[in-house]
């Protein structure tokens, strides 16, 4: 143990960044407006009731607390709702802040990054190696370095190759990040009193829908335990990563990483137990395929369930407009499809129209007036949409989530509204936000539970947050138009590591063994 260690002094620092390809580019004002702390404000906004930032960087700082006498040395830490590639100005600044505050600290024991791991920017394909990289490079070869990541993390050999251990989230719909925050942190108390580790690193040539990488259940749930029950002394951490199709990147491609203990001399069980994973994850390669709901299907099964008391309400998906991957929240698919067929008893959310959110601010609850959805917004996906409103709630925007991926955060909406457009209620928000957290449409005093149908432009995370309201079997995932589209042949794929399963069927891999 190092004399410092007594008082271990340990950098914190991260950009969280889920990108998507094909999604306009993230600004570098983008991340300020939703996560933007330097120094000494890291650790400040980490220990608030509900702080407004990942949920790792508070789990880490609070176990580290837990663990003894510590000297947090805060550099830098930023994130964004995913979006596209990231603008390479700011990544080229933010890298700049972080090398000058490693640099200029003084001696480190130890350093923790959180990050999400699927990021590229607007000028490459690996900007999380590279940080991960400049991190090794300022400190040395010897001080331990840990990072987290979400499990749609794209890994590249520069991030296993830069860092000591890469530990990822075990859940999806991510209900554990401040575990494995808490699990950095023990694991670093470890490598800073001589452990070591060595890895043994798989990609497969496999880039699943992010519908098919839940975690309650499926082909990823069944890899991600039988990891677990293949850790032990001599293996003492292994991490299976699904990975992010849409950053469409050579990094792409479900990962394992299995750590072996460095001082046993040799890496054979951890390489065993990696090719035991990679092994089963190809021959069981169909369970990755997707099925979705026909649109038109899924309206037709919401008109009668709105009609309908004896049918038991249900919760439409609209997995192709996922904030939470890119989507921009304004895909109208499902919307026009519902105004059209005159559905009633329908909640919607989160639509993103800044435009239409300000409007009714201005106008005020009680207010009915004429008005365009996206009038100012529209894309490919999301068509202007002419509606008669009535709004009855109002807020700022700023929610505590309380279920789910959201549980104790402070979720920034920006001025919000919902309003009632003939059988829908839509909650309207200005800034990206996937529904994941039900406390996002209870800031408006909606009753959740009132609704026959409720419509949830989220991927998967929602499950957390919904499952009070909706099991499993009274869940559609839709099948319409937007960015996070699980039909991943729609999208023009560039530099994926083709061919790759399920894109390409005819994909082949050999075992690992050599």
């Amino acid at each position: 143990m190092t004399a410092s260690s007594q008082r271990p002094r340990v950098a914190l620092l991260g950009i969280h960044l889920e990108a998507n390809a094909f999604a306009p580019v993230t600004t570098g004002e983008d991340f300020r407006a939703s996560c933007w702390f330097e120094g000494d404000s890291i650790v400040a906004e980490a220990r608030k009731p509900a702080p407004a930032m990942p949920a790792e960087m508070p789990g880490f700082i609070a176990e580290m607390d837990r663990l003894g006498e510590w000297e947090p040395v805060p550099i830098l830490l930023t994130g964004c709702e995913p979006g596209g590639p990231a603008e390479a100005s700011f990544l080229e600044d933010c890298f700049a802040r972080i090398r000058q505050g490693l640099a200029s600290t003084g001696k480190l024991d130890a350093v923790y990054i959180s990050n999400h791991g699927a990021m590229i920017s607007t000028s490459g394909t690996d900007p999380d190696g590279e940080l991960y990289a400049l991190v090794r490079e300022v400190v040395g070869p010897d001080v331990p370095v840990v990072s987290t990541v979400d499990l749609h993390a794209n890994i590249s050999e520069r991030m296993v190759e830069s860092v000591d251990a890469i530990i990822s989230y075990r859940t999806n719909p991510h209900v554990d990040q401040r575990e494995r925050a808490a699990e950095a942190a023990g694991l670093l108390h470890h490598l800073m009193v001589g452990e070591r580790l060595q890895a043994h690193f798989i990609r497969l040539p496999i880039v699943a829908p992010t519908v098919r990488l839940l975690t309650a259940e499926g082909p990823y749930a069944d890899l991600i335990r039988d990891g677990q029950r293949l850790t032990g002394p001599d293996v003492p951490l292994v991490t299976v990563v699904g990975g992010f199709a849409f950053s469409d990147s050579p990094e792409n491609g479900l990962a394992i990483i299995v750590y072996g203990d460095a001082r046993n001399g040799d890496a054979g069980r951890a390489a065993q137990v990696a090719r035991t994973l990679a092994n089963r994850a190809w021959s069981e390669r169909e369970r990755f395929r997707v099925e979705l709901t026909p649109l038109n299907e899924a309206i037709v099964r919401a008109v009668a369930v709105g009609r309908s008391e004896r049918e038991k309400p249900i919760c439409l998906a609209d997995v192709a407009d996922n904030p939470g991957g890119g989507g921009r929240g304004n895909a109208t698919d499902l919307l026009e499809g519902l105004l059209a067929a005159k559905a009633t008893g329908v909640l919607l959310g989160l639509f993103v129209d800044p435009a239409v959110a300000h409007e009714c601010h201005e106008r005020g609850i009680g207010a009915t007036f004429e008005t365009v959805l996206n009038r100012d917004n529209a894309d490919a996906y999301g068509r202007q949409v002419p509606v008669r409103a009535e709004v009855i709630g109002l807020s700022d925007g700023r929610v505590v989530g309380r279920r789910g991926i959201a549980r104790g955060r402070t979720l920034k909406l920006g001025p919000s509204a919902a309003i009632r457009v003939g059988g829908l209620t839509i909650v309207v928000v200005s800034r990206r936000v996937q529904a994941a957290d039900p406390a996002s449409f209870e800031a408006f005093g909606l009753d959740i539970a009132s609704f026959r149908v409720v419509v949830l432009k989220s991927r998967g995370h929602f499950r957390a947050g919904f499952d009070e309201f909706f099991p499993p079997d009274r869940i559609l995932e839709v099948d319409g138009g937007g960015l996070t589209s699980p039909i991943l042949s729609r999208f023009p794929f560039s530099r994926l590591p083709r061919p790759v399963y399920p894109l390409d069927p005819e994909t082949r891999w050999n075992d690992a063994a050599g």
